[in-house]
């Protein structure tokens, strides 16, 4: 067992810091992966909202300098089998410019689909791992095409489309 000592033999302190500052970065840090750009307008589904906002949907490009990515990004594995489906829900506070959403499962013999569905209820649309041109990774960028990004909880809806066995993947929401 590897053991720290401080000058006075405290090594319960050095850890005790250690995880405050883990803490604090989660708290810190935001929290929330071709070449079309689509604008879309939601369709309302659960929600009787009739003022929409309009959203630019692109695939995101690896090289996009102008965007600013989190130092550290709490990566969770999460596991889904053929047919099923898991929900993730992110809250998004005021004065948001952009989301950037990133699921990847690696596996370019599985594939997922991804339908994102904003706080109003409106679905804007279910994406395929080829949508961005990348097997085994669904990588978007979602701009409002005026103003900041919709205030609320949005849904992230993940579906196991073809899986082999199980399939284990990460997601992510970053906002910018």
């Amino acid at each position: 067992m590897l053991r720290l000592l401080t000058p006075h033999g405290d090594s319960m302190k050095i850890w005790k810091v250690f995880l405050l500052c883990m803490v604090t970065s989660l708290l810190v840090g935001p929290a929330v992966s071709a070449g079309e750009e689509y604008i879309v307008t939601p369709s309302p589904e659960a929600s009787s909202v009739s003022s929409e906002k309009e959203y630019i949907i692109s695939p995101y490009p690896e090289d996009f300098s102008d965007v600013e990515v989190p130092a550290f990004a709490l990566l969770s594995t999460h596991y889904i089998t053929q047919g099923q489906t898991i929900n993730h829900y992110v809250s998004v506070g005021s004065g948001v410019n952009s989301l950037e959403v990133d699921l990847n499962w690696g596996d370019t013999g599985d594939s997922l689909t991804l339908t994102i569905y904003t706080p109003s209820g409106s679905k804007l649309g279910t994406y395929r791992d080829n949508y961005d041109g990348v097997n085994g990774r669904i990588h978007l960028y979602i701009d409002p095409a005026q103003g900041y990004v919709e205030q609320g909880t949005w849904r992230f809806k993940v579906y196991g489309e073809s899986v082999s066995g199980t399939e284990d993947y990460t997601f992510n929401v970053y906002q910018h």
